[in-house]
C-alpha cells in the first residue's frame, strides 16, 4: 500500500470539541505521570514523532475514551489478528499501570474518521488502519494538520483494534498536563483489578493473558 501525502493547502478539517470533564484513560509506564507528553523519544507511531515548521519537537501524548480501547491500542496492538494463537503475557503488565483523567478544559481536536477523510482524498483503511510499515507517512498527516491549522490542538478517530471507541492524540506545545486532571490510578502490582480489566478485555478478541 502507498499512502498519499498530505496537500500543503488541505481544506479545513472537521473539528470535534473534547468538552472540560470528558472521562480519559490511558496505560502507561507506572514510573511515569499519565499526563506526561513524551518529547519525541522512542519508536515512530502512527502520529508521532512530529516537529513544527521550525524543526522542534511536538510532544505527544496519546490517551482513549474506555478502557478498552486503550488496552487495544497499547497492550494488545502488536498481536496479529490473524493468527491461531493470541497471548499476552501477564509479566509484560509489571511495569504498567493504568490511569483515569479528566478533561480540564475544552480541546479542539481534527476528526479523523472516514467522512472527515474524504475531504481530503485519504481513506481510513489507509491512515488508520495501514501497516506500522507507514509510520512515517501517516504520521506526515499528523504533521501538516498540525502545521496548516494552528487552532487545532490534537487527533480524534475511531480505535483501529477497538470500535466503536475513540483514541486521541494531543499536541504537548497546544496542550500541557495541567488541561487533564487525574482521577485514579492503580497499577498491576498493588490493584489485582487491573489484571482482571486486562483479562476482560482481552477475552473479547479471544486473547489469553498467561502467567
Amino acid at each position: 500500500m502507498t499512502i498519499l501525502s498530505p496537500s500543503r493547502n488541505l481544506a479545513a478539517p472537521g473539528l470535534v470539541t473534547l468538552d472540560a470533564g470528558t472521562p480519559l484513560h490511558r496505560i502507561h509506564n507506572r514510573q511515569r505521570r499519565a499526563s506526561t507528553f513524551n518529547p519525541c523519544r522512542g519508536g515512530p507511531t502512527r502520529f508521532a514523532p512530529i516537529t513544527d515548521e521550525d524543526g522542534q519537537c511536538v510532544p505527544s501524548l496519546y490517551m482513549g475514551s474506555t478502557f478498552d480501547s486503550v488496552a487495544y491500542e497499547t497492550l494488545f496492538h502488536e498481536i496479529p489478528v490473524r493468527t491461531q494463537r493470541r497471548t499476552l503475557p501477564a509479566a509484560v503488565l509489571g511495569d504498567r499501570a493504568h490511569t483515569r483523567l479528566d478533561a480540564d478544559r475544552d480541546i479542539n481536536l481534527a476528526a479523523l474518521r472516514a467522512p472527515e477523510l474524504a475531504r481530503w482524498n485519504i481513506s481510513r483503511t489507509a491512515l488508520i488502519e495501514s501497516s506500522p510499515r507507514l509510520y512515517r507517512e501517516t504520521a506526515a498527516w499528523a504533521k501538516a494538520i498540525h502545521d496548516q491549522f494552528p487552532n487545532v490542538e490534537g487527533l480524534v478517530w475511531t480505535s483501529n483494534r477497538c470500535d466503536p471507541e475513540d483514541a486521541y492524540l494531543f499536541f504537548g506545545d497546544r496542550v500541557r498536563d495541567v488541561d487533564f486532571r487525574i482521577v485514579s490510578t492503580r497499577d498491576c502490582r498493588s490493584d489485582p483489578s487491573f489484571l482482571t480489566d486486562v483479562r476482560q478485555a482481552a477475552w473479547r478478541s479471544g486473547i489469553s493473558v498467561t502467567i
